[in-house]
């Protein structure tokens, strides 16, 4: 097959995000890919190595965005519960607004991440994440307890299970095409379900 004039790791990365949308990672083929950009499957090795860094390089910069969003948001929970605002740690309203401004500038990755990414090493990123979260919540109950708060002892397994379920009732938005209005409208019902559910748990 001919190479069209102008190929570019770039419009290869165009071509195999289209390609892995339709079909997802497991069932994509460099020859698909190859076929879609419109060169051979070797001219195509000369620029990624395998599938797989195709599609790591289509979503390791979402993979850090991601990261960057929770820090940031760890930090403020952090700083909130210092000066023991513990009301406004239940404010999800700014952090989630802001998540979905990055989901919505980066959609299709997302879903790549999301929906598409069985058989590779990214496949159980709702759970990573969840399990960060776990984390979080586990270095800071004890903090809490030390200031005073009568929180019950909970299971680490139940909160692990509780997350890794509300991350996985988040992204169902990406999984169903959801508009950013119905997301906004969608997260917002999520969360007033999940966070009376932690507040009646943990006691505040």
């Amino acid at each position: 097959m001919p190479a069209r004039k102008g190929n570019t790791p770039q419009k290869i990365l165009g071509a195999a995000r289209s390609v892995f949308l339709a079909h997802g990672f497991r069932d994509t083929s460099m020859q698909m890919i190859a076929k879609e950009v419109g060169i051979s499957a070797p001219g195509l090795y000369k620029h990624f190595e395998s599938k797989e860094a195709i599609f790591s390089a289509l979503v390791d910069p979402l993979i850090e965005g991601i990261r960057e969003i929770m820090h940031l948001t760890e930090k403020e929970k952090d700083g909130m519960f210092q000066r023991n605002q513990t009301d406004e740690v239940w404010d999800k309203e700014k952090a989630f607004a802001d998540t979905l401004d990055f989901i919505y500038e980066n959609f299709d990755g997302m879903k790549l991440l999301l929906c598409c990414a069985e058989g590779t090493a990214y496949e159980n990123i709702v759970d990573r994440i969840a399990d960060y979260e776990t984390q979080i919540i586990l270095r800071t109950l004890p903090t809490l307890r030390e200031k005073g708060f009568s929180i019950p002892l909970v299971e680490e397994t139940t909160i692990s299970l509780m997350i890794r379920n509300q991350y996985r009732t988040y992204v169902e938005f990406i999984k169903n095409d959801f508009s950013r209005e119905e997301a906004d409208e969608y997260i917002k019902a999520a969360s007033t379900f999940f966070t009376s559910g932690w507040r009646a748990l943990f006691g505040f």
